[in-house]
């Protein structure tokens, strides 16, 4: 796009200190600002402090913030977690007020609600008469039912009442649906699946954005493994029970036993020490090293020295493991949903069939050997998961989102 426009965005988290939702927010915001004067609505007590700093210090002059307070209530927020919508609903109303009285002085070209990623708040902008955009959207997936026996009694409650409430929320909830089908108005989709429950939900086409991107290719080499070297394999993420690191640890259990491998598993959480007990019970601990968490540098590092990475989780939406993993040459052996399947293709990993459990663990099983035993198809994957990278970068991203507003505005 040529044009230089003038752009609202709400983005609630934002920093260009941070990984997750402020990061994502701060990427697109910086991105956007290469092309566009940016205007951007923010959470004061978490960013405020962060973003006057790095525009202090890298003399940022693009892009305009204005921040809103977000009430808090810590003993509520235990009691109740979901009492974090009323507060973040109320902050959104604030938005729509300020966002009316920035638009009368400004006359955006365009309107965007950015972040959070989840669908159920899509906050109160799309009221105001000018071309809106909302995304990338996500949180629609649910957990598979037929994949429930991975789970121990909190983890079919938990996963099991979200599936529930998810379903409902889906259906009944009203201003996603208005949000939805406000015109003129495109909206994002984080992954495949995600684009298939917009159009099912709202009856509505959308565009497909990641929530998460690459840097610019690093200078990676790509390791060399020799005839009946370790295979070097990496998990990461948060510990709990919808991560599945269990399904992995069974399939490790009953590799060849000609097969020389070691696991290093990266992140902690309430799931540690029952899948500690797991490996235990599996005779295969001597083979993992739990690292816990560690700083983000290290954590590239092991992921660099390995060979591939393995991602068992039940629910995502794209995950930042998944474009570390691929920006680093690492392969990947995913299940095939969520946005890791998206972005996993032929060209860099190795996807499984979301059938029974049992298919599953046979099919990690079956893609470890593969790539043990395959050098030249490792090493053939790990280059396609490089030049796979750079389908994702954050400049790739800020250019689909710059096309959407040209085609929009058209």
């Amino acid at each position: 796009m040529n044009k230089s426009l003038k752009i609202l965005v709400s983005c609630y988290a934002c920093s260009p200190y941070r990984g997750s939702e402020p990061g994502m927010g701060w990427r697109f915001i910086s991105g956007l600002a290469k092309h566009h004067e940016v205007h951007v609505i923010t959470e004061k007590e978490k960013w405020e402090k962060d973003i006057k700093q790095y525009i202090e210090e890298e003399k940022v002059t693009n892009i305009h913030f204005y921040f809103i307070q977000k009430k808090r209530h810590k003993k509520l927020r235990k009691i109740w977690p979901p009492s974090y919508y009323w507060f973040y609903k109320a902050w959104q109303k604030k938005a729509y007020h300020l966002a009316k009285q920035l638009d009368e002085k400004e006359n955006f070209d365009i309107i965007h609600q950015l972040n959070m990623v989840g669908y159920r708040e899509p906050g109160y902008l799309w009221k105001i008469d000018k071309p809106f955009v909302w995304g990338p959207i996500g949180g629609t997936q649910n957990v598979p039912w037929h994949l429930f026996s991975i789970f121990n009694l909190y983890g079919k409650l938990f996963y099991g009442g979200r599936n529930i409430i998810n379903t409902i929320q889906k259906h009944v909830l009203k201003r996603p649906r208005f949000a939805a089908k406000k015109s003129p108005s495109v909206l994002i989709a984080a992954t495949p699946d995600i684009q298939k429950d917009i159009l099912k939900l709202w009856h509505k086409s959308s565009e497909i954005i990641t929530e998460v991107g690459t840097d610019d290719s690093l200078d990676i080499k790509i390791n060399d493994r020799k005839e009946n070297e370790t295979l070097k394999l990496v998990w990461s993420g948060q510990h709990t029970s919808g991560k599945a690191l269990n399904i992995l640890l069974k399939s490790l259990a009953v590799l060849d036993a000609q097969i020389n491998w070691q696991l290093d598993i990266l992140g902690v959480g309430t799931e540690t020490k029952h899948w500690q007990s797991l490996a235990n019970k599996l005779n295969i601990s001597s083979r993992c090293t739990w690292h816990g968490w560690i700083p983000k540098n290290d954590a590239l590092s092991i992921m660099e020295n390995g060979h591939v990475l393995c991602i068992t989780s039940l629910k995502d939406l794209t995950s930042t493991i998944t474009l570390e993993a691929i920006s680093l040459g690492l392969p990947i052996i995913c299940l095939d949903h969520c946005g890791f399947a998206y972005v996993v293709n032929e060209s860099c990993g190795i996807k499984i069939k979301v059938d029974s459990l049992k298919t599953i663990q046979s099919g990690f099983k079956k893609a470890i050997e593969l790539l043990y035993k395959d050098e030249n198809l490792r090493k053939q994957l790990a280059v396609g998961a490089l030049k796979r990278a750079k389908d994702f970068s954050w400049k790739e991203n800020v250019e689909k989102l710059n096309a959407i507003y040209s085609k929009l505005l058209r």
